[in-house]
C-alpha cells in the first residue's frame, strides 16, 4: 500500500513533485489523476500525506477528449469527502493558483489552509503555490516532508 497519495493530472507538475519526494524520503506513492480517482482513494484509507491539486478533471483521461469536465475546485470535493469520512491523512495543497475559492470568496493560499482545515475538520498542513519555471515551491514542500517525519 502507498504511503503518499499524489493527486495531480498534469504530468510535468507530477514529475516535479515526484522528484522531490524521491530525493527526500523512501515512501511509496499512489497517483490519482482525477476527482473520481481521488475520491475513491481517500474513501478507502488514510495516507501519511495527500498532495492535492485543486484543479482536476472529473475522470481519468484515457484518450482524446477524455477526462470529462475540468473542475477548477475539484480538490475541494476531495476535501469535502475526506472530512465527511473523518479521514486522518495530512494534506498539502500544491496549486498553480495564488488563491482558492472558498464559499464564493477568493482566499489567499496563506489563509486557505486554516480555513479549509476548520471547514472540513482535516489536517491541512499547508497550501503551496507551484510555478513550473521557479523552484521556490520546493522549499516549503521539503520542509513539510521533513517536519511530518517522512523518511
Amino acid at each position: 500500500m502507498a504511503d503518499i497519495l499524489l493527486v495531480e493530472d498534469d504530468d510535468y507538475k507530477l514529475n516535479d513533485i515526484q522528484k522531490v519526494i524521491d530525493l527526500r524520503c523512501r515512501r511509496s506513492v499512489e497517483r490519482a489523476a482525477s476527482v473520481t480517482a481521488a475520491l475513491r482513494a481517500v474513501s478507502l484509507r488514510d495516507y501519511e500525506l495527500v498532495v492535492l491539486d485543486m484543479s482536476l478533471p472529473t475522470f481519468d483521461i484515457s484518450g482524446p477528449g477524455g477526462g470529462g469536465s475540468p473542475q477548477g475546485q475539484g480538490g475541494i470535493e476531495v476535501l469535502r469527502l475526506a472530512g465527511r469520512l473523518r479521514n486522518k491523512s495530512r494534506f498539502v495543497i500544491v496549486t498553480q493558483y495564488p488563491d482558492i475559492e472558498i464559499n464564493g470568496y477568493d482566499i489567499s493560499l496563506s489563509d486557505s489552509g486554516a480555513i479549509l482545515s476548520e471547514k472540513f475538520g482535516l489536517n491541512i498542513v499547508d497550501c503551496i503555490l507551484y510555478e513550473f519555471d521557479k523552484p521556490d515551491w520546493q522549499i516549503p514542500f521539503i520542509d513539510i516532508v521533513q517536519r511530518i517525519g517522512l523518511k
